[in-house]
C-alpha cells in the first residue's frame, strides 16, 4: 500500500473513532510500526492530525463539519467539548485539558460519569471492586504456591500509583497473608502501567532478586512487560507464576491457552464497563438518582475457565464475550442492573468520552463497547484523547523545576548535577553563567554545557547506561567519593516519608548515594508524580535531603509533612520558555 493510500485509511479510522493507534494502522494497512509512525509524523507536519502516546487523534474543531476558526487552540477546542456534550465520561487522567473540561462541564450542568476513579462532582463512578478482586486472586495464588512452590512466595508487584491500581496491589498483598510472614515476600515497583517501562523495572528487580517466583501485574501490559524481562534474563519459567488484572487483550487470552507461566488473570470485562458508562450517562442526563459507585463484575480466570467467559472465532482469531455468563456474576453490584431503567426514555444527542493512553487494549475495548452501544441506541460519541496533554504537562513541570533550581546556584559554587531530564533543564538554565564548577554523570548535561567558557565542567567516569544516558559503575562512584561540592541536585523515582529517597535501578542508586555523600547541601528535583512513591532501591533516608524543588501538584499534606521533617519545599514557577 502506497503512502497516500495509508493516509486515506488513517483519516477514515480517525473519522470513525476519533483516535487511532499504531497497532490499528499496522493491521488495516499491513505495514510495520515504523512505517505507521512515519506516516503519522508526516500527517502531523501537515497539521491534519495530532500525535498521541501510541497513535493519533483528530485536530478537532469546535463543531462537527465546520472549519476551525483562526486562533482557536487545540486545548480550547478540547475544553469546548463541554459545550457540545450532553454528558461526559472521564477516565483516570490528570491533564490540564481534562481538569478544565471537567470543571467547565460541572459549572454548565453537564453530568459527569467517572470510570475507574472518582472525580469531584461526578454523579457516579463505574468500576470493578479492585480490592476484592486483588484479594481473591491473592488467595488463589497462595493455594497455587502450596501445590507448586512449597508454600513459599517471593512476589514482584508491578504496580502504578493510582487509587484503583493501588487497591489491586493492596488486595493482592492481603490475599497472601494466608501464608506466614516467613513464607511470603512482596516487592512493589512502579511499571507506569505500560509494557516497556514494566519490562525495564522488572529487569532491574530480577537483578537484585532473581528468586522472584510470582509476578503480579496491575494490568495486562504490566504483566506482559514483566514476563518479557523474565524471559530475557533466561530464568526457569517452570518456577514462575504470572498474574494480571484486565484480561482485555488477545495476547493474554492466548497465553492462558498455552503452557506458559501466565496461569491466572482477573477479567474486568471492558465490554461491560463501556456499556455501563454509557447507560450511567443516560441516567445522569435524566437526573436519575445514581449510587455513589456502580460496581461491574470481575472473575478469576484460568485456562480451565477461560471459555466460560470468552470464545475465540477460529477464522478471525478475535475473542467475543459471553455476555450472559459475565452479566450474572455475583461480583457486580445491584446498581448495574438499574442503569437500564432509562432505555425507553429520550436519549442525549451526544456523549463526550475523555480517555488516556489509547494504545492500551483496555481503553480500546472500552471505547469500542461505548461506540457499539451508542450506535445501537442512536447517540453520538465524541472521543478526546488526553495522552498528549499529560506528556506535555509532565514535560513542562520538569522544565519549570529545572529552571527554578538554577536560582539556588550562585557564582563560585561547585555543584553536582544528577542524570535525568530535569537536571538537563537545570544545566540549560545555567548557560551564560560564570564562576561555576559543574560535576555530572549525565551525558545531556555535558552536551548542554560543553561550550560554556564561564563554567568548569567535569565528567565522572563510568559505563554508559543508555536508558538514562548516564554514567554508572564503580568509576562513577569513585569520582564523587574523591570530591566535595557545595550542592548536589539529585533526581529519583520515589520519595516517601517511610522509605525516603529511592530509585528503580541499583547501579544508578549507588552513584546517587555517592553524590549525596559528596555534597554539603542536597537538593532533590522531583515533580509531584514522584512524591509518595517507594521505588525498588533505597538511596537515602529523608534526613539526607535539605531541599525539595517540586511543583504545585504536591498535596498540602505532603508539603506539611516534609517541612515538619526539616526539608525546605520550594515550588517551581510556571511560564519558563524553552
Amino acid at each position: 500500500m502506497i503512502p497516500s493510500q495509508r493516509e486515506t485509511v488513517i483519516h477514515n479510522l480517525l473519522q470513525q473513532h476519533g483516535v487511532v493507534t499504531v497497532a490499528e494502522i499496522c493491521t488495516h494497512c499491513n505495514c510495520s510500526p515504523e512505517t505507521a509512525r512515519r506516516d503519522l509524523r508526516r500527517l502531523e507536519e501537515k497539521g491534519t492530525i495530532v500525535r498521541t502516546h501510541g497513535g493519533a487523534t483528530t485536530v478537532e474543531t469546535p463543531f462537527p463539519n465546520q472549519s476551525n476558526p483562526s486562533g482557536v487552540s487545540l486545548l480550547e477546542t478540547r475544553i469546548a467539548l463541554s459545550d457540545r456534550a450532553d454528558a461526559l465520561i472521564v477516565t483516570p487522567n490528570e491533564t490540564k485539558a481534562t481538569r478544565l473540561l471537567v470543571e467547565r462541564s460541572r459549572r454548565a450542568g453537564v453530568p459527569i460519569i467517572a470510570e475507574a476513579i472518582n472525580y469531584p462532582g461526578a454523579q457516579t463512578v463505574v468500576s470493578v471492586d479492585n480490592y476484592r478482586a486483588g484479594l481473591e486472586v491473592g488467595r488463589w495464588v497462595v493455594n497455587y504456591a502450596r501445590h507448586y512452590f512449597d508454600g513459599r512466595i517471593v512476589a514482584l508487584d508491578v504496580s502504578y500509583p493510582q487509587p484503583n491500581t493501588e487497591a489491586r496491589s493492596y488486595g493482592f498483598a492481603d490475599g497472601l497473608r494466608d501464608l506466614s510472614p516467613s513464607q511470603r515476600t512482596v516487592f512493589t515497583v512502579n511499571g507506569q502501567g505500560l509494557r516497556e517501562p514494566a519490562r525495564r523495572i522488572t529487569a532491574d528487580a530480577l537483578t537484585v532478586h532473581p528468586d522472584i517466583n510470582v509476578i503480579f501485574g496491575i494490568n495486562d501490559d504490566s504483566a506482559l512487560g514483566a514476563l518479557d524481562a523474565y524471559r530475557a534474563a533466561g530464568l526457569d519459567e517452570s518456577q514462575l507464576l504470572v498474574v494480571s488484572f484486565g484480561l482485555e487483550g488477545c495476547a493474554v487470552k492466548e497465553l492462558l491457552e498455552q503452557t506458559t507461566p501466565y496461569t491466572v488473570g482477573v477479567a474486568m470485562f471492558p465490554e461491560l464497563v463501556g456499556r455501563a458508562c454509557v447507560d450511567a450517562s443516560i441516567c445522569a442526563y435524566h437526573d436519575c438518582s445514581l449510587p455513589e459507585r456502580v460496581t461491574t463484575p470481575f472473575a478469576i480466570v484460568t485456562p480451565e475457565t477461560l471459555n466460560d467467559f470468552y470464545q475465540r472465532n477460529v477464522q478471525t482469531g478475535k475473542w467475543s464475550l459471553n455476555w450472559a455468563g459475565a452479566e450474572q456474576l455475583p461480583t457486580a453490584s445491584p446498581g448495574l442492573g438499574l442503569l437500564q431503567k432509562c432505555h425507553r426514555r429520550p436519549k442525549p444527542n451526544r456523549i463526550g468520552y475523555v480517555e488516556i493512553f489509547s494504545s492500551h487494549e483496555w481503553y480500546q475495548n472500552v471505547r469500542q463497547a461505548m461506540q457499539d452501544h451508542c450506535r445501537a441506541i442512536g447517540v453520538a460519541l465524541e472521543v478526546m484523547d488526553a495522552s498528549q496533554d499529560l506528556a506535555q504537562e509532565i514535560h513542562a513541570l520538569k522544565q519549570a523545576i529545572g529552571h527554578t533550581a538554577a536560582r539556588f546556584v550562585h557564582e563560585g559554587d561547585t555543584i553536582i548535577i544528577d542524570a535525568g531530564v530535569t537536571g538537563s533543564y537545570l544545566a540549560r538554565a545555567l548557560r551564560g553563567r560564570h564562576g561555576l564548577t559543574v560535576i555530572t554523570n549525565s551525558l545531556p548535561v555535558l552536551a548542554e554545557l560543553e561550550n560554556e567558557s564561564g563554567i568548569t565542567l567535569m565528567a565522572s567516569g563510568g559505563v554508559v547506561r543508555l536508558e538514562s544516558r548516564s554514567l554508572t559503575g564503580s568509576e562513577a562512584e569513585a569520582t564523587f567519593h574523591k570530591l566535595r561540592a557545595d550542592k548536589a541536585f539529585i533526581s529519583a523515582t520515589g520519595l516517601s516519608v517511610d522509605f525516603g529517597l529511592s530509585n528503580t535501578n541499583m547501579p544508578e542508586a549507588t552513584v546517587k548515594q555517592a553524590m549525596i555523600g559528596a555534597a554539603r547541601e542536597v537538593i532533590l528535583l522531583a515533580d509531584n508524580t514522584k512524591i509518595g512513591v517507594e521505588s525498588l532501591v533505597k538511596i537515602a533516608p529523608l534526613d539526607h535531603i535539605h531541599r525539595l524543588i517540586t511543583d504545585m501538584g504536591i498535596s498540602s499534606h505532603d508539603r506539611l509533612t516534609l517541612t515538619q521533617r526539616g526539608i525546605e519545599v520550594s515550588i517551581a514557577e510556571d511560564g519558563f520558555g524553552p
